[in-house]
């Protein structure tokens, strides 16, 4: 199974919480790249390399969902929106876009640097 269809059964999943604009990223292209940079000599490493960014790939995925959703009850999402002009949030995506190997880390981090997004503290209650 390719990786985009793993991401889009996830969005299915999530009944709905996906936001229309976030775009589907190729995480076959970024699982290729990150195994060309690997420095690791050994298959193996690069296997564990490769199956935790894309991991940490998938989490940022559900975080973003989660932090676009309507209702962010949930204390296992890490990030609330803060910043509700969809002009800067296409701006946001404008740079994203200019990467070459676009990523959901990213994406998230650029987010929380252009203040759409704040991450909440471990024991901060889920913003309404």
């Amino acid at each position: 199974m390719a990786l985009n269809a793993s991401i889009g059964q996830i969005a299915s999943n999530l009944n709905g919480w996906a936001p229309h604009w976030l775009p589907a990223y190729d995480l076959n292209a970024y699982a290729a790249k990150v195994d060309a940079e690997c420095g690791y000599g050994s298959d193996m490493m690069i296997a564990i390399e490769v199956k935790t960014r894309l991991f940490e790939e998938t989490v940022a995925f559900v975080q973003l969902c989660g932090a676009f959703a309507t209702l962010n009850t949930s204390v296992a999402l890490r990030y609330t929106r803060v910043h509700g002009s969809e002009d800067e949030l296409g701006k946001a995506l404008e740079h994203s876009a200019a990467s070459a190997c676009q990523t959901y880390t990213e994406l998230l981090k650029l987010l929380v640097d252009r203040g759409i997004l704040v991450q909440r503290g471990l024991d901060s209650p889920p913003s309404a």
